[in-house]
């Protein structure tokens, strides 16, 4: 029940409405009565009733003063005025000090009984407001980092215009807009030992790494101007967000501004590639060494606008792919990463499309998609004879493979030398599309007339035999498709639609197995074993080595003796 004090200095005026009153039902109590405006205020700061009612004309203070005094104490006390002199300025007075009602005596029960009616519902309704905002603020901080999270997810799988991105919203969400920023893909590699333990010990692990990564984000940006964000992308997949919010001084109006402001951005992005360098590199390093499972990065540039922040983000996932076979490395920066890419992205999709028809040993449809691919590359007029003959050498290599893979027996209608040779002899891009279709046409043709079901597959045959050869040097995946005449992302989508691993899973599992031969021999320090399997760094090697067989070579000699 809530409750209420009574105020009057006459007794009987009290007596009544304490007695006829309906309180119980209005779920109200009297708690305290006063006869003058000094007690009343008293007892008011010792009993804190929810509701006053009171008379104007008292002795010492009056009503209206003491509705002032329990306003200044309490501004959402409700306070009804009972007075026996219909006077407008007594009322105005009343309204001014936030009275809610203003009842002229002799008031009937009814009456009275409707204010407090009134009042009740007024309250009940302020107190269902508040626990719902109570209730709304609780939820909303629980709530907030998820809706941040699912945010900044968005920027990076939606292409926004920067009309779009709503200041408003962008501060609730505790973002500023960064004067540069920059997304590292971070993949962890779930080890083939883990497989066999189960889910549940995969997402424990996962969970630790969610966790390494946040802490060390808040570490490396604390006492900085830059935002670390970390999104969940996938199972295996994070994405941490660098944003540099530094507010710089205006630059002043003279000739030379737009070169200073140019080059205080470029000053900054360096800043902030670095630092994400820094970021993935302990990011990797201590993942592998605390929760003992591989993770790589890739490294996106760096964008001068939020809206901007998915192309760092594609970026960084395109460098992520170079992890497949750009050796031990463990960060790829997109730079470095795009020295190989050229011009190659742009014909990604259709000489995939490409190798898996041919690979399908379909002739026709082979013959529609080169259609297509001939048109293309015929309207290349603006581009790089070295980018197409790029992609003429990646579509000549798809047709060698399935040649190998049906015909292992029998050479082809032209040798990759041959082929070296002749496309060297095309100066024009007429010239070069006109000899290529030429070729493509009579290899389909010959490859109808000949087409059997056997397999195999030479390319990814040469790129074991090499690993056989050189697993105790240094091996550059980049390399071996150099000498193989394909382009290494093609090289690394085949390698591993056909083995099941990437390169570098593949380079570690038979380095792995070399060094278990070794250790068994028991005639090497496990320091030399390393070096003699290819791992330049010992720590390195215990770490890979751990993660494939579950075990440190120390721990594996100790139980193999």
């Amino acid at each position: 029940m809530r409750t209420v004090m009574l105020v009057d200095d006459e007794s009987h005026i009290v007596d009544a409405l304490s007695r006829h009153v309906g309180w119980e039902r209005l779920q109200l109590r009297v708690v305290c009565t006063a006869a003058d405006g000094e007690e009343a205020y008293r007892q008011f700061l010792a009993v804190r009733p929810e509701l006053i009612i009171t008379d104007v004309n008292m002795p010492g203070m009056n009503g209206l003063e003491l509705a002032e005094a329990l306003r200044a104490e309490d501004a959402e006390l409700p306070i009804v005025i009972l007075s026996g002199f219909d006077e407008f300025e007594h009322a105005r007075q009343a309204m001014r000090f936030g009275v809610h009602h203003f009842l002229l005596k002799p008031a009937s029960v009814i009456e009275i009984e409707a204010v407090l009616e009134e009042i009740v519902q007024e309250l009940d309704t302020a107190e269902e407001k508040r626990r719902l905002e109570e209730r709304y603020r609780h939820e909303l901080d629980r709530m907030l980092p998820y809706l941040r999270e699912k945010f900044l997810y968005d920027l990076l799988t939606t292409r926004y215009q920067s009309h779009e991105l709503d200041e408003e919203r962008l501060a609730f969400l505790g973002i500023r807009m960064p004067r540069q920023a920059i997304a590292v893909s971070l993949r962890i590699t779930r080890p083939a030992l883990l497989v066999r333990l189960g889910e549940r010990d995969w997402q424990l692990l996962r969970f630790g790494a969610d966790n390494m990564l946040r802490e060390l984000l808040q570490e490396m940006t604390t006492g900085t101007s830059v935002q670390g964000d970390l999104v969940n992308d996938s199972d295996n997949l994070f994405v941490l967000l660098l944003m540099d919010t530094e507010d710089t001084e205006d630059t002043k109006d003279t000739g030379q501004a737009g070169e200073i402001e140019t080059a205080d951005q470029e000053d900054e992005a360096e800043r902030l590639a670095e630092l994400a360098e820094r970021l993935a590199l302990s990011a990797t390093e201590k993942i592998a060494a605390l929760l003992k499972i591989e993770a790589v990065a890739g490294i996106g540039a760096s964008r001068s606008s939020l809206h901007e922040l998915i192309d760092s983000y594609l970026e960084s996932r395109s460098a992520l792919e170079a992890a497949e076979f750009l050796g031990a490395s463990r960060v790829h920066p997109y730079t470095e990463w795009a020295k190989l890419d050229t011009d190659f992205d742009r014909y990604g999709s259709l000489l995939k499309r490409w190798s898996e028809t041919v690979a399908a040993r379909e002739p026709e449809k082979v013959r529609e998609l080169w259609r297509e691919l001939h048109e293309r590359l015929r309207g290349e007029s603006g581009g790089s004879m070295v980018d197409v003959q790029t992609i003429c050498v990646s579509l000549f290599s798809s047709l060698m493979l399935s040649w190998n893979d049906a015909f292992p027996q029998q050479e082809p209608p032209c040798s990759m030398s041959r082929f070296l040779q002749e496309i060297q002899q095309q100066f024009s891009l007429e010239r070069l599309t006109g000899w290529l279709d030429g070729l493509i046409c009579g290899w389909l043709e010959q490859m109808t007339q000949e087409l059997s079901g056997r397999r195999g597959n030479r390319l990814v045959d040469c790129v074991e035999r090499y690993v056989e050869e050189h697993y105790s040097r240094e091996i550059s995946f980049a390399a071996i498709a150099a000498e193989l005449f394909v382009h290494p992302k093609y090289l690394s989508q085949l390698f591993k639609r056909v083995t099941g691993q990437n390169f570098v899973q593949y380079l570690n599992n038979y380095r792995v197995r070399k060094a278990i031969h070794y250790l068994q021999s028991g005639q090497h320090m496990i320091y030399e074993v390393s070096e003699m399997v290819g791992f330049n760094n010992p720590t390195y090697f215990s770490q890979v080595f751990k993660m494939i067989t579950g075990k440190s070579p120390s721990e594996y000699v100790r139980g193999s003796v």
